[in-house]
């Protein structure tokens, strides 16, 4: 079966088997202060994608003061939305990275993916929003493992991967879901990488 197909059938369908389902909780920070609206919408859509890999989600929407947040179960990730820095107009848009000693993602809400000269609505806004904050949390499920040529986990999003984002169809590879579901993801421990997501 191809790479192309496998993100459209569920892993079981496939004969990949992952341990049962992987608990974690998401502690978010909204600095953006992105709508309420939006952000359930795309904290749905990541859980989704990451249901589909057996990654069950807890999301904690946080205060960005000094008030403790509760966490839930299951390891605890970090996941922060910014605005993002100014960057070069004639360079790849860095619309997200990854600090995996830190348990951290980030998310630059300014620079989310686009397809040029098109006006995206909030579900639309809603979708990539999700596809981007799940590629994040993926690195730090996967520790130091690199992109992927396919799939969710790929390292540069232009007009086709835009589009499978907005029809529901990015989702992570079956052997990305097992390695998610190992006892000591690849350089989880020791990882000092910075993973980055481009868009061009």
């Amino acid at each position: 079966m191809s790479l192309l197909l496998s993100m459209f059938v569920p892993t079981t369908a496939l004969g990949v088997d992952p341990k049962p389902d992987l608990a974690i909780t998401v502690l978010v920070f909204n600095f953006r202060q992105v709508q309420g609206n939006t952000l359930a919408k795309a904290e749905d859509e990541s859980g989704r994608i990451l249901a589909r890999a057996g990654v069950h989600v807890t999301w904690r929407d946080c205060p960005t003061g000094n008030e403790p947040c509760l966490k839930g179960q299951g390891r605890v990730f970090f996941l922060a939305i910014k605005a993002g820095p100014v960057q070069n107009e004639f360079l790849d848009t860095v619309s997200g990275y990854a600090l995996l000693p830190h348990h951290l993602a980030v998310v630059h809400y300014d620079y989310l993916p686009r397809v040029p000269g098109r006006k995206r609505g909030t579900n639309e806004t809603a979708m990539v929003l999700g596809c981007v904050i799940t590629h994040e949390l993926g690195h730090l499920l996967l520790g130091e493992r690199e992109h992927s040529i396919t799939g969710i986990m790929q390292a540069d999003w232009g007009v086709a991967q835009i589009q499978s984002a907005l029809e529901s169809h990015l989702f992570f590879l079956p052997e990305e879901a097992v390695l998610m579901h190992a006892d000591s993801p690849p350089g989880a421990a020791n990882g000092t990488s910075t993973l980055v997501l481009t868009t061009h």
